[in-house]
């Protein structure tokens, strides 16, 4: 009972904070804050199908970057204005492209994998790049997009309305997250992750569901690629690289890897410590770098995992004292 007390303090507290006190904060924290929702629902499309369904993608960024995309040139060249057929178009070209490349990659195993899905995502970075450079302007990328209208009598176009909206955004991803994990489905795509072989005995279509877990895991990247656009207001090339897949997993690996609020907590360390150190150095990537090996060689368990521990230490070390 007293856990169940803790979490809810715990999620009323957090929901205080995200809701009250960020807002009043200096406009610079809440743009930074803004980003890190937006990259904690990308990464946490890493880390349903890394974490839960143990397939390590170096793709993950060509769903982000198409639906980025797919936003700039629907709006820019004034294809579509409304945001909910946008939307709508955007996630279901995401759901085909990624049951297409799904249906190949997940039938390979672990290095293999990762580099299908590598292959397919530069794949789409040169088509990006080259083939239709005249929509997608190369290297220069795209601008002039701009934030959409919801037919509400809030404006998008206002920071802090903005702040909100992606904050009820990233909190309905969280929340089908979560019951995914806890569905049956999502247990039984654990069971796959842990040892396919006896689940295939079991009966169980593991094919179906790690192509599932594929499909759900670009959906969410997507929605992170759509808010992206509206937030940035301007998309490049980069967004669909293969080293924006990489930073995702890395964030997932600093948050902890396979928990609930790994993402979220990588995605603050990452922003957090690019905005803090690139004032002061433009080499910020080499720290990040070393940050990145230090978690792998002393905190496997990441940020989640250091924040247990030292949890179930306290918890014991209140116990032994009684």
């Amino acid at each position: 009972m007293s856990d169940l007390r803790s979490k809810i303090l715990f999620y009323l507290g957090l929901a205080v904070f995200m809701v009250l006190c960020i807002p009043l904060l200096p406009r610079y924290v809440l743009t930074l804050t803004t980003s890190i929702l937006i990259y904690s629902i990308y990464v946490s499309s890493v880390n349903l199908l890394t974490g839960y369904g143990g397939l390590i993608s170096l793709g993950q960024g060509m769903f982000w970057g198409t639906s980025a995309y797919l936003v700039a040139v629907l709006t820019t060249l004034n294809i579509l204005k409304n945001f909910y057929l946008t939307t709508l178009l955007t996630l279901l070209s995401i759901i085909v492209l990624s049951a297409c490349f799904g249906a190949l990659a997940v039938r390979v195993k672990r290095l293999y994998f990762m580099i299908l899905t590598f292959a397919f995502g530069h794949i789409m970075w040169c088509i990006a790049m080259y083939p239709i450079q005249s929509i997608t302007h190369g290297f220069d990328g795209i601008r002039g997009i701009v934030r959409p209208d919801l037919g509400l009598p809030w404006s998008l176009e206002n920071d802090l309305t903005f702040y909100y909206f992606v904050l009820i955004v990233g909190g309905i991803c969280f929340y089908l997250i979560y019951r995914i994990i806890k569905s049956p489905y999502g247990l039984a795509m654990i069971g796959v992750r842990d040892n396919e072989h006896r689940m295939l005995a079991l009966g169980y279509n593991t094919f179906l569901y790690k192509l599932i877990c594929y499909v759900l895991s670009a959906v969410i990247a997507g929605i992170g690629g759509i808010l992206f656009a509206y937030f940035n207001l301007y998309v490049n090339p980069s967004e669909l690289h293969w080293l924006w897949s990489g930073d995702a997993l890395m964030m997932t690996f600093i948050g902890g890897i396979g928990t609930f609020w790994g993402p979220v907590l990588g995605a603050l360390v990452y922003t957090g410590l690019r905005y803090w150190v690139s004032a002061y150095t433009m080499y910020w990537f080499g720290i990040e770098g070393i940050i990145f090996i230090l978690v792998v060689l002393f905190f496997r368990g990441g940020v989640v995992g250091f924040l247990d521990q030292l949890k179930r230490r306290l918890t014991d070390g209140g116990a032994a004292h009684r």
